[in-house]
């Protein structure tokens, strides 16, 4: 598994365990954004850590980000050009989120 960190591309494994979903894939974390995968579905949770906002993804958009997760970490794209891509979909992220 390969995953996009705050420290680059992290190699090692990335689960954390959500007890309503089950397993989840952490495909991206940085200081603005939080990107998990959900073992229990298709889709994918996209957290705005700085408007504390968050949004569930499902069907054309969650397969939609998740290539392009994919191609970031290939491309071995920097934090700031998977944010600025991130930032695109602030508008479908209508849930508030308490960060602790």
């Amino acid at each position: 598994m390969c995953s996009l960190s705050r420290k680059g591309v992290y190699n090692g494994p990335a689960l954390a365990f959500n007890t309503g979903m089950g397993l989840l894939n952490i495909l991206y974390d940085s200081e603005h954004y939080y990107v998990a995968e959900f073992s229990a579905g298709e889709g994918i949770e996209l957290v705005d850590k700085q408007a504390c906002r968050s949004g569930y993804l499902e069907g054309q958009v969650a397969a939609r980000l998740r290539a392009f997760m994919a191609r970031m970490r290939s491309d071995e794209q920097g934090e700031d050009a998977v944010d600025e891509f991130l930032c695109s979909y602030e508008a479908l992220l209508t849930n508030s989120v308490r960060l602790h």
